[in-house]
């Protein structure tokens, strides 16, 4: 297994075993590395839960010089256990060794939930997301390989990002909706007596947490489920306001890091036949949404890319709010 660190105190790389050359190894950043969803995440790429058994790993640990110095216990963790999946690993703070001809690149960026109240937009967090964001955008741009797939927790920083990552197409970004469909088929499957992921088909629209919307109308069940009026009026009008309580709450770091891994393999290996995930994509307008901004859609993903589902006659079934976030920069 190759082996590289990189000395946040005076940039000296130090390399152990050969260059990665195999053409079966995936070059993988995660940003932020040293943040409890970073963290989890990299376990969950490294368990084979995400990729085949025989795809190596070359993984790339991010960090700011300033925290770079937590890196190095975080690389021995994940080195100790010899994962199979390991080809070698890269701790730096260096934008240049970090992004240079990832195939993957997951922004973790910084996390408080995603979900800013208007008046948010003018305090020194947001400001710090947007720059954090803007950063990550124009190191893709300059170290990155063109046909990358870049990963975003939101859909704001993903607007953002695709923003400044000129030349990269914006198909290639994708942010994440599958934590807020796990979480919306956990409380169907209660209410419903089944489990999880006997659950098919629900949307989730919108642009963030706080406008984000379950939409039932196509909703499958694999196991017999009586979908009778009672289940069909807590669908319509309980389920949105239990979602928006759930997902305003405190981040679920864990729940959000097993997502963006899940997410990821989706993308990679493609949705079941007739069965469609959710993703933040960038909108192209359909279903009357404004072209430019990253929208939680209904998707079919096949061959490393997605399809935005077209539903024949489906209205949004509420207003979303447009953000603009650019104005910010």
């Amino acid at each position: 297994m190759d082996f590289l660190a990189n000395d946040a105190d005076d940039d000296e790389n130090i390399v152990f075993g050969d260059s990665f050359d195999d053409r079966n190894v995936l070059r993988i950043v995660v940003t932020e590395a040293s943040t409890e969803i970073a963290h989890a995440l990299m376990y969950r790429i490294l368990s084979n839960n995400v990729f085949e058994d025989d795809q190596l790993i070359y993984l790339v640990v991010y960090e700011t010089f300033e925290k770079a110095l937590f890196l190095e216990s975080i690389v021995i963790e994940l080195t100790e256990s010899s994962p199979t999946q390991l080809y070698g690993i890269i701790y730096t703070h260096e934008p240049s060794i970090a992004f240079k001809d990832a195939d993957i690149v997951f922004c973790i960026g910084l996390a408080r939930g995603y979900e800013f109240v208007d008046e948010e937009y003018e305090d020194l967090f947001f400001e710090e997301c947007a720059l954090i964001a803007k950063f990550h955008g124009e190191t893709l741009e300059k170290y990155a390989k063109r046909d990358v797939k870049v990963i975003v927790l939101g859909n704001i920083t993903a607007t953002i990002i695709s923003h400044y990552a000129k030349s990269i197409p914006r198909k290639n970004f994708t942010s994440l909706s599958k934590f807020n469909m796990k979480m919306c088929a956990a409380h169907i499957a209660m209410r419903a007596g089944c489990r999880a992921d006997q659950i098919k088909n629900v949307i989730l629209w919108g642009t963030d947490n706080k406008s984000t919307f379950p939409d039932c109308r196509y909703i499958s069940f694999e196991k017999d489920v009586v979908i009778n009026d009672c289940l069909r009026a807590w669908l319509k009008v309980d389920l949105p306001r239990i979602l928006e309580d759930v997902l305003n709450r405190s981040l679920y770091s864990r729940s959000l890091a097993y997502a963006l891994a899940e997410h990821c393999k989706v993308l990679w290996y493609g949705t079941e036949q007739d069965e469609w995930t959710c993703m933040g994509v960038y909108s192209d307008s359909s279903y009357g949404v404004h072209e430019g901004i990253f929208f939680s859609y209904p998707v079919f993903c096949n061959n490393k890319e997605y399809e935005i589902v077209q539903v024949p006659d489906i209205l949004l079934p509420i207003y979303f709010r447009e953000i603009s976030v650019l104005s910010y920069l």
